[in-house]
């Protein structure tokens, strides 16, 4: 199996060392709600301020070593990914090596307006990540609980032919939710400006983006996006990131991609003889971190991401549960991490 893999390496980098052009950086949002500090920050400024209590629920802050087992799967399988940048407010994991030279600590004063600091909601700090110093014109973005699970290449993420990112969707969304309805509003303002709808569901893992596509958004649609960096919580009235990929479909600088049990770019005939057989392989899952199939979910769909939320219902017997089969998963150490800690 070890044989097997390293000459699966071998051909990945050989494919990857053909594309010329790609600088890719990935970016992740990280925090630690058990830090003293956060805890104090948070609750005095949510005394302030009315809000949704969904949107300010713990387990949006939660940390149970996501990123650790996050920056093992990068380091795993896209060690071809230029420089790790990590958004956070005045944190630091404890675990992290700073002193490698991929890994770099943004704070949230680096990248936004004083006037929106101190902020917990996700929406208005993604806006911002454009302003991270030195980020790459080709970038991806995660949350902490998203990882990878097979050999990908830069293609993976950016169309070979065109270089515009590819946005993966599971289907079109309702406007029930609060995460729902965010997305209502990105997709009402394209809509407006480029009279296109684009109702499709993210698939919740890993994107990718241009930079100079979303400075271009930016200035379109400064006011929307200005009021969403100004919410230190969640809001209904949000303008989640899929403003980006809607209005990079607008102008046509990406490509949109269905997340099928089969993938769609294979030849039909491989698409039926796969389908027949049963034979899956999705480019990302979602699952639930209070879900009791983890492990077979992902060895039915053998996905190349996959994403574990912590979400309202997620028990404290859940997450450690999670941990333990992120422990099982990836239990390699990275480099990215301290030799003891």
């Amino acid at each position: 199996m070890a044989k097997c893999n390293y000459v699966k390496a071998v051909k990945m980098k050989q494919k990857i060392n053909k594309i010329e052009g790609y600088d890719i950086d990935l970016v992740y949002l990280w925090c630690d709600a058990n830090d003293p500090n956060f805890q104090n920050k948070k609750i005095e400024l949510s005394k302030k301020i009315n809000f949704n209590l969904v949107a300010n629920d713990d387990c949006r802050y939660l940390d149970n070593e996501e990123l650790l087992h996050s920056l093992r799967s990068v380091e795993k399988y896209a060690s071809w990914i230029r420089n790790i940048y990590i958004v956070t407010y005045n944190q630091c994991p404890k675990w992290l090596n700073i002193n490698h030279p991929k890994i770099k600590i943004i704070d949230h004063s680096e990248i936004m307006p004083k006037s929106a600091i101190p902020n917990f909601n996700s929406n208005a700090i993604e806006h911002c990540i454009v302003n991270i110093p030195e980020l790459s014109e080709f970038f991806l973005y995660a949350n902490d609980d998203m990882y990878i699970s097979d050999y990908i290449t830069p293609e993976f993420f950016f169309n070979k032919k065109t270089g515009y990112p590819i946005f993966r969707y599971y289907g079109y969304f309702n406007t029930n939710s609060l995460y729902g309805k965010m997305l209502k509003n990105s997709s009402n303002l394209a809509l407006r400006k480029f009279g296109k709808k684009y109702e499709r569901w993210p698939h919740h893992c890993i994107d990718a983006y241009r930079k100079s596509d979303i400075l271009q958004c930016q200035k379109i649609f400064e006011n929307e996006i200005y009021n969403t960096i100004h919410h230190p919580f969640r809001s209904e009235n949000d303008v989640q990131r899929s403003i980006y990929s809607n209005y990079a479909m607008a102008i046509k600088h990406g490509h949109f991609k269905k997340v099928k049990k089969i993938d769609s770019y294979l030849p039909l005939y491989k698409q039926v003889i796969n389908y027949c057989l049963k034979i899956y392989k999705k480019d990302s899952i979602y699952i639930g971190a209070d879900w009791e199939n983890i492990t077979e979910r992902i060895i039915k769909y053998r996905p190349f991401l996959f994403c574990i939320n912590d979400n309202e219902q997620t028990t404290n017997e859940d997450r450690i549960r999670m941990k333990n089969f992120l422990d099982d998963y990836y239990p390699d150490k990275s480099s990215f991490e301290k030799i003891s800690y």
